[in-house]
């Protein structure tokens, strides 16, 4: 089943096998946010901006529990227990609730940090958990900062992209070591999260300005694919040589880490192979995801020419990013994919 709200003051629950329309639950005002309950998907939660926050039952077909935020709700989100949820304001506050049997109990407030004077720029826009963690929470905001929660502690924040007026959401990669966001200047972003956040408690918050970005014409929405991608058979960057490849077996390998998207229009596109980046010294300011594969051979064959961040601090290539996935949906209807496919080479 799906859940979509709308500007029609609305949420509707689909059938994704018939394409039907099962449920329609009415609000008082547009519906900003809504999500399953992660453990119990009877139950789902949804934000409008009559400044209620509602838990609704799907097969009772009406309002469990609700609680008055006294301003306009314009994000919200189950931890992955299920026995919380967070609740973000247009006023940019950032409130955890308890949710314990379907009952909304506010139960502390998060300090984001957000200087901004305009309510409109401090707007919360998105939140998602870490993997693994019913703690580590990514925060989007008008501002254009994602912000990285841990328990009530702010540790991280990731600067470069423009959220000033979209309903925006960061997300993170399945294994935790990036985040990705559209953004407003029709790029998407992408932002190394390899640290702990638990022992940046002890530090004080952590800043990250350099980012990798692509062009992606009026992106709205930017998602990692959940799929495994991690086929390329490499050790992890700290801990040896990448292994040796034979042609036939890239051949394998390629097929089997592209997802399932459609071949028209790829390949001619301006915007499918190129990736820029904000270089701090992490990345290099261009490199094709499309390597022709007599070069990736060649390199392979050649790790001194095997360039990336981490060869210039003095450790070998890493993995994680290899074969990324990201999925892209646009103001004007169109869901596009985007693959990290290739090594990077000064261009």
């Amino acid at each position: 089943h799906l859940l979509s709200s709308s500007m029609d003051k609305t949420v509707r629950l689909w059938q994704l096998s018939s394409k039907s329309c099962l449920k329609t639950f009415s609000h008082n005002d547009y519906v900003t946010c809504i999500q399953f309950n992660p453990v119990d998907d009877r139950y789902f939660i949804s934000g409008s901006l009559d400044a209620k926050v509602r838990i609704w039952s799907v097969p009772d077909h009406q309002v469990v529990d609700w609680n008055d935020m006294n301003e306009m709700v314009t994000a919200a989100c189950y931890t992955p227990d299920g026995q919380a949820a967070l609740v973000g304001s247009y006023k940019g506050n950032c409130c955890l609730y308890n949710t314990t049997e379907n009952k909304l109990q506010q139960k502390s407030q998060i300090n984001l940090q957000n200087k901004k004077k305009n309510s409109r720029h401090r707007k919360i826009t998105g939140f998602q958990f870490a993997p693994g963690t019913t703690s580590e929470v990514l925060v989007t905001s008008a501002d254009s900062r994602v912000r990285v929660v841990d328990g009530l502690d702010l540790v991280h924040k990731f600067k470069g992209f423009r959220n000033t007026n979209r309903q925006i959401s960061a997300s993170v990669t399945p294994n935790g070591r990036y985040v990705v966001c559209a953004s407003e200047d029709s790029n998407v972003y992408v932002w190394k999260h390899e640290g702990d956040a638990r022992a940046s408690r002890y530090k004080g918050v952590t800043v990250t300005h350099s980012y990798e970005h692509f062009h992606c014409q009026d992106v709205s929405v930017a998602i990692p694919w959940p799929g495994k991608a991690d086929t390329w058979g490499f050790q992890d960057g700290l801990s040896g040589e990448p292994n040796r490849l034979t042609t036939d077996h890239f051949d394998d390998l390629s097929a089997m880490n592209h997802p399932p998207t459609p071949e028209d229009q790829v390949s001619s596109s301006p915007f499918h192979g190129i990736i820029t980046s904000a270089s701090n010294g992490y990345f290099f300011d261009r490199f094709s995801a499309t390597w022709p594969e007599e070069k990736l051979v060649s390199a392979l064959k050649n790790p001194g020419r095997l360039t990336s961040a981490d060869f210039i601090n003095g450790s070998s290539l890493s993995k994680s990013g290899w074969g990324m996935v990201i999925v892209t949906a646009g103001l004007h209807g169109e869901i596009r994919t985007f693959q990290n496919f290739g090594l990077p080479v000064r261009i």
